[in-house]
């Protein structure tokens, strides 16, 4: 999903006139990972070259890199800048998901919840939020968000094996 950004923030950030040492801190940000990711994202917002959906993204890619070190404090504050700026279904998707690693499933059910508010067709806010209900035993509410995900996406791996799990859970409950 980053990498898919990175052609649509390198053209905005042209457009808008960014220099071209900014513009190549933008396309490291899209297009690495781990530490240079973070330097050039970094970079790039500070430079005050990028403006609305350019900048969000740069915060959103940024807060990607954060997800993947487990830094998920920091993670939080660049997906909430993003959000501010230009509020996205995938933005909230992954800070839930960050919420979720820090156990606070209640935070993350509510941004999945805000995710599938903007977009019903969401099978991966459906799918982490069954993982959350999930993680907090309720397993006929996990049940339901499986099923919609896969209703969605047929072929969604993760869901039917998280639907799989959760049915054999219920099964050994009855």
């Amino acid at each position: 999903m980053k990498q898919a950004l990175a052609a649509l923030l390198m053209g905005l950030f042209l457009a808008a006139g960014g220099v071209p040492a900014a513009a190549q801190d933008s396309k490291i940000c899209a297009e690495s990972s781990g530490d240079e990711a973070i330097r050039a994202c970094t970079r790039a917002i500070d430079s005050g070259r990028s403006k609305g959906e350019t900048l969000a993204t740069l915060y959103y890619n940024r807060g990607w890199e954060y997800d993947e070190k487990r830094e998920y404090e920091r993670a939080i504050r660049d997906y909430n800048r993003a959000i501010q700026i230009n509020a996205k279904p995938n933005y909230f998707t992954n800070r839930g998901l960050a919420y979720a690693s820090m156990e606070n499933y209640d935070r993350a059910i509510d941004d999945y919840d805000e995710a599938i508010r903007m977009d019903s067709e969401h099978e991966t806010a459906w799918n982490n939020r069954g993982v959350a209900y999930e993680k907090k035993g309720q397993l006929a509410r996990a049940l339901k968000d499986f099923d919609k995900a896969i209703e969605i996406k047929p072929d969604y791996e993760k869901a039917i094996n998280n639907r799989k799990r959760v049915r054999d859970a219920l099964r050994k409950g009855s």
